[in-house]
């Protein structure tokens, strides 16, 4: 791993001074690093951890459409088949679509997530290392130290789910190969660790992280316990442990309650929404203009993306959507100028997003925030991992304790087995839909992706089956690393 993807992984420093520019970004090698001074008090060492966060948002290898995690979010659900290109004009995230750009070694697709997810590991590393060394109260350094360890989780957790096979919980120990763990600063190059051996570390770090962190935070753009339990119930989802996956996912959630129908359509770009769990909290200083989240995914930011093929809904989905369910508002199968928001000049095709919509019409700021954590999600793999359970009647109440907020009008599901998980899981695709969580759906529960019979446009998606298993599940590692680094080896072609 020694070039620059991992030797240049930046030191991040205060967000809260900086420019949109990329003047922040110390692209200095970390072994160059002060990390004495960045760490030498905890007010600094505060700052170098505000930087890790602010690099979830930043633009990678100067490209508009790979924005940071955000930008990951929308790729993800484009990989699968929910979120739908609208029409023949689009430019960006075709390749995505299409399951040929992380296929290739030089595309920018195979080196944006693991340039971005290391960078993040990298000064997360340079954090866990230096902050018990820091002068200033031992509650802050516990909190600094608990957020860089959860901040390296998340990155590992990403990493190998893109990188790596899946996981199987009946052929433990899972020895395919993962990504490379580097579990301190350094820029040298190391092998490939088994998927096993990544998720060991990745809930060590969360329950390290949980046993420093508290439900305090000054805001939501920072990680606290609550969004560590629900990073572990994530992983425990994925690892097909049912039993934690619930557990903790009733853990993460208190204290959240669903949000009610008026907040629900008030266009999913407000982090003080009392569903969000943790997002990005957009400040006039850190925006990224037409890279942002919302210049992507919105409704109504005037950019030539939103104006010109705006985002769909797969159409078979949206037919479940019950009439009375305020979710059926968020998209709309027959758009015209009364029931639908669009920037000046904007097409309507049919099955229209309006989940996500920024202040004014049309908004000229990209201003919205980022949800990367809802109690809606805790829910949903709580329900999901209790009805893998059998526990039938538990997993129905806690779907429903969900869906009702959204349809006043359902009725506790009386299905079973895998009737009931099949529910679930159209539940989670309708309510999650533009937040990232397909692709790694159907990668977790061995599905095949399948776009027959969808509104997906044929010359644009071009893809419309890919069996379970099927290389193209792995993302190709970057042509960067390999030549740079002896050590690591290629996924199958």
């Amino acid at each position: 791993m020694k070039n620059k993807i991992i030797a240049s992984i930046a030191l991040l420093l205060g967000l809260t001074t900086f420019s949109c520019e990329n003047v922040y970004l110390d692209t200095n090698p970390t072994a160059s690093i002060d990390a004495n001074a960045a760490y030498s008090t905890t007010k600094n060492a505060a700052a170098a951890i505000n930087g890790i966060y602010r690099s979830f948002i930043v633009r990678y290898l100067s490209s508009q459409g790979h924005s940071g995690h955000p930008a990951m979010m929308i790729i993800l659900d484009h990989m699968g088949e929910d979120l739908v290109i609208g029409t023949t004009a689009a430019s960006w995230h075709v390749g995505e679509t299409r399951w040929t750009a992380h296929r290739s070694d030089v595309n920018t697709m195979a080196q944006f997530p693991y340039e971005m997810y290391y960078r993040i590991i990298g000064n997360a590393n340079i954090g866990i290392a230096n902050i018990d060394k820091s002068v200033g109260p031992q509650a802050d350094k516990n909190t600094l130290k608990g957020e860089a360890l959860a901040l390296r989780a998340f990155g590992y957790f990403n990493l190998v789910q893109l990188y790596g096979k899946r996981y199987d919980a009946t052929k433990k120990p899972n020895s395919q190969l993962g990504v490379p763990l580097v579990l301190e600063p350094t820029t040298t190059g190391l092998p490939r660790n088994t998927v096993e051996e990544v998720y060991a570390q990745i809930n060590k770090d969360l329950s390290d992280a949980a046993a420093l962190l508290s439900v305090n935070r000054v805001n939501k753009s920072h990680i606290n316990l609550n969004v560590v339990k629900g990073l572990q119930a994530r992983v425990a989802l994925v690892q097909q442990d049912w039993a934690n996956a619930a557990k903790y996912a009733a853990e993460a959630r208190s204290g959240y309650a669903p949000m009610t129908a008026a907040m629900y359509v008030d266009g999913f770009q407000d982090i003080t929404n009392s569903e969000w769990m943790w997002g990005f909290d957009h400040l006039e200083d850190q925006t990224e203009y037409f890279g942002g989240y919302h210049s992507y995914i919105s409704c109504n930011y005037n950019s030539t993306v939103i104006r010109t093929y705006p985002k769909v809904i797969n159409n078979l989905l949206y037919k479940q959507i019950a009439a009375t369910d305020v979710r059926s508002k968020m998209w709309v199968e027959t758009p015209t100028t009364a029931n639908s928001i669009v920037p000046p000049g904007g097409v309507r095709p049919k099955f229209l997003n309006q989940k996500f919509r920024l202040p004014g019409t049309p908004s000229t700021s990209a201003m919205g925030d980022v949800p990367y954590m809802r109690a809606a999600e805790m829910y949903l793999i709580e329900a999901e991992a209790k009805a893998r359970l059998n526990d039938a009647a538990g997993a129905a109440k806690v779907l429903k304790d969900l869906v009702v907020t959204r349809d006043p009008n359902y009725v506790q599901s009386v299905k079973t087995g895998t009737d009931l998980i099949d529910e679930i899981l159209v539940q989670r695709r309708i309510e999650l839909w533009g937040e990232g969580h397909r692709f790694f759906d159907l990668k977790r529960t061995n599905a095949a992706l399948n776009r027959n019979g969808t509104n997906a446009i044929a010359s644009v998606a071009l893809l419309f089956d890919v069996a379970p298993g099927d290389v193209r599940w792995e993302f190709l590692i970057p042509r960067r690393e390999i030549d740079a680094n002896p050590a690591i080896v290629q996924n199958p072609l």
